[in-house]
C-alpha cells in the first residue's frame, strides 16, 4: 500500500510539473476563436501537433486532413472492428503474388470539380512514393498502372496479401494535381471529402474547411458550416483551451487535469481504448541486456495493473499480449510476466547479479547494474510510466535514470547508443493488418530491430509468411505464432495499452471514436447542439 501511495504521488507530481513547465518554444498560446461570419456554426478542434504544411506526404498534415478535417480520403477504409470497407475504391482483387487490381468509384469529384479517376490515383500515389520514403516502406508499392478510366493495377515489391490494409493509411490519401502550383509546390489540399479547404495560416498552423456540396457520399446530417483546426502540440495548452471554451474537441490532455475537467462546466471528459500501446525496446547492443534473464526480470518487476490504475489513473488497460483483445489476430495465450519481484530477483541472481557491497543495488564483476531509460515527451503517459518504472526497478536493486526528451534528442540518443531501454507509443493498427506492427518493431531488417540489435530468424519467417498470405485463417495463425516467439524473447515488450482521453464541449453530439484509427477521427456527422 505504501508503494502504491508513492507511485500515485509520483504520477501527480510529474503531471503537475508538466502542466507548469511543459510548454516548448514552438507552442503558441490558444486564442479565442470566433465564428468567421455571423450565423455560422463552427466546430473547433485542437490538433496535437504543429502544422507547417498541408502536403499529404507529411504525416501530420495527412493525419489532420484525413482524420480531423475530413478533407481527403483513401482508396480503402477500415471500421472500428478492423474490417476493411470500400471508400474511393469500390472493390479490389489480388491477381498474383505481387499484383492487385482496384476498381474505383466513377461518381467522385475532387473539390476543384475534376474527376477522381485512375490517372489521378496513379499520379498521386507515384508522387507520394517519390517524396515519402516511409510511405514506400509501409506500402511496399513498386508501380501503378492504368487499366481503364476507373481501374488501376498495383504491383508490390514483395508478396503481400495486405495491400488493401496498407491503402487505409493516411499516407495514401488521394489529392488532385491542382493541389500543386506551377512550380510543383503543394499549396492547397484538394481532396474528395465532405469538407473542402477554405484557408490555412502556416504561421499559426490554423486550418479552416467548409462543406463540399459535390460530395459523392451525399448530404450528411450535420449543421456544422465550418471546421477550424488549431495546432496545439502542448497537452496543457489543449487542456486550458478546452476549459476556456476555445475548442470543442481536445485529445491527450494531462492526466492530472482529469478530475478538474470532469467537474468543469460546459465540458465532458470521455475515455476510449484504442489500438495503441506503450512498449519498451531493450537495447541488445548492451551485453547485459543480451541475457534474457535480465530482460525478463525487468518485466516481472513492473506491477502493470498498478501502473494502469494508479499511475495512468485508469487511462489505458493491462495488456494480455502484444495487441488489444479486440484485434482478430491477437494472441492472448502468451506469457505476460505477471508482477513478481521475487522472481525478478531470482532471474537477476541467475544472471550473476548480487549486492556485493550492501548498498542496496545489484552488481556483477564489480559493476553496478545501472540503466538509462529514455522516452519521448509528446504522449502524456510516457513520462509517468518511466518515472514509476524507475521506482519498480529500485525495489529489486536496479538503479535507473530516466530522461523525457523530444523526438530529435531521442533519435540522437538512440543513434549514439546512449540508452538501455526506450519507451515508445505506437498505433498497432496504423496499418490494420496481422503483420504490420510486428514487422515494424520486431522484424530484424526494419529500423527498430536494427537499432536494438534484435534478430530471430524464425520470427522473421513467420512475419514474411503472414504478410504474403491472403487467407485470413493462415495470416492469423502465422501472426499468433510470431507473437508467441516475440513475447518469449522479450526484446520488445508491451507494458500498457494506451487510453485516449478527450475533452469535449457539452454541446458536442454524434462524436464517436474508432480504435482502428491512427489518432482520432472526427466523423462527418459530428455536430453541436
Amino acid at each position: 500500500m505504501r508503494n502504491k501511495r508513492i507511485l500515485i504521488a509520483i504520477a501527480l507530481i510529474l503531471s503537475l510539473s508538466l502542466l507548469t513547465g511543459g510548454c516548448t518554444s514552438n507552442t503558441k498560446p490558444a486564442s479565442k476563436v470566433s465564428e468567421t461570419d455571423k450565423g455560422e456554426k463552427v466546430l473547433r478542434i485542437a490538433f496535437p501537433d504543429t502544422l507547417t504544411t498541408l502536403d499529404v506526404v507529411n504525416g501530420s498534415a495527412a493525419t489532420m486532413l484525413l482524420e480531423v478535417a475530413g478533407v481527403v480520403q483513401t482508396l480503402v477504409a477500415v471500421d472500428s472492428n478492423f474490417a476493411l470497407r470500400p471508400s474511393l475504391a469500390a472493390e479490389w482483387k489480388r491477381t498474383g503474388g505481387t499484383t492487385w487490381v482496384f476498381k474505383l468509384r466513377d461518381d467522385v469529384t475532387f473539390h476543384d470539380g475534376t474527376k477522381m479517376n485512375a490517372e489521378a490515383v496513379k499520379w498521386c500515389l507515384e508522387r507520394s512514393l517519390a517524396q515519402n520514403p516511409s510511405f514506400a516502406q509501409t506500402i511496399n508499392l513498386k508501380s501503378v498502372s492504368v487499366i481503364d478510366d476507373y481501374t488501376v493495377e498495383l504491383e508490390t515489391a514483395v508478396k503481400t496479401g495486405e495491400l488493401p490494409e496498407a491503402l487505409t493509411n493516411v499516407a495514401t490519401a488521394i489529392v488532385a494535381k491542382s493541389s500543386l502550383n506551377e512550380q510543383g509546390e503543394f499549396t492547397k489540399a484538394v481532396g474528395t471529402g465532405y469538407f473542402r479547404q477554405d484557408s490555412f495560416d502556416v504561421s499559426s498552423g490554423r486550418f479552416e474547411c467548409v462543406p463540399y456540396d459535390g460530395y459523392w457520399g451525399g448530404p450528411v446530417s450535420s449543421g456544422i458550416t465550418r471546421r477550424v483546426v488549431l495546432s496545439m502540440p502542448d497537452s496543457s495548452t489543449r487542456s486550458l483551451a478546452a476549459q476556456n471554451g476555445e475548442v470543442d474537441i481536445a485529445s491527450d490532455v494531462p492526466f492530472s487535469d482529469l478530475q478538474k475537467l470532469a467537474g468543469a462546466e460546459g465540458v465532458k471528459v470521455e475515455k476510449f481504448f484504442t489500438a495503441r500501446t506503450y512498449f519498451f525496446s531493450y537495447n541488445l547492443n548492451k551485453p547485459y541486456l543480451q541475457d534474457e534473464n535480465v530482460r525478463k526480470a525487468l518485466i516481472y518487476a513492473i506491477n502493470k495493473k498498478e501502473l494502469v490504475d494508479d499511475v495512468l489513473l485508469g487511462v489505458g488497460t493491462v495488456p494480455k499480449g502484444i495487441f488489444i483483445d479486440s484485434m482478430p489476430w491477437a494472441n492472448t495465450n502468451v506469457d505476460t510476466y505477471e508482477y513478481d519481484p521475487a522472481k525478478a530477483k531470482t532471474l537477476l541472481a541467475a544472471a550473476g547479479y548480487k549486492d556485493s557491497n550492501g548498498d542496496g543495488y545489484l552488481d556483477k564483476d564489480g559493476k553496478k547494474l545501472a540503466l538509462r531509460i529514455i522516452t519521448g515527451s509528446r504522449r502524456p503517459g510516457n513520462s509517468l510510466i518511466v518515472q514509476a518504472v524507475q521506482g519498480y526497478y529500485k525495489n529489486i536493486g536496479v538503479e535507473a535514470g530516466v530522461a523525457v526528451i523530444d523526438g530529435n534528442a531521442s533519435n540522437e540518443a538512440i543513434k549514439n547508443n546512449e540508452y538501455d531501454l526506450n519507451l515508445s507509443s505506437a498505433a498497432t493498427g496504423y496499418v490494420p493488418s496481422a503483420s504490420y506492427y510486428l514487422s515494424t518493431y520486431y522484424y530484424s531488417r526494419n529500423t527498430n530491430g536494427q537499432r536494438i540489435n534484435y534478430s530471430n530468424p524464425e520470427l522473421d519467417r513467420l512475419i514474411d509468411e503472414c504478410r504474403a498470405a491472403s487467407d485470413p485463417a493462415e495470416k492469423y495463425a502465422s501472426s499468433k505464432q510470431a507473437q508467441a516467439i516475440a513475447q518469449n524473447d522479450a526484446a520488445v515488450y508491451t507494458v500498457a495499452n494506451y487510453g485516449a482521453v478527450f475533452v469535449l464541449s457539452s454541446k458536442i453530439k454524434n462524436f464517436s471514436y474508432s480504435a482502428a484509427v491512427h489518432d482520432f477521427v472526427v466523423p462527418y456527422a459530428t455536430d453541436l447542439e
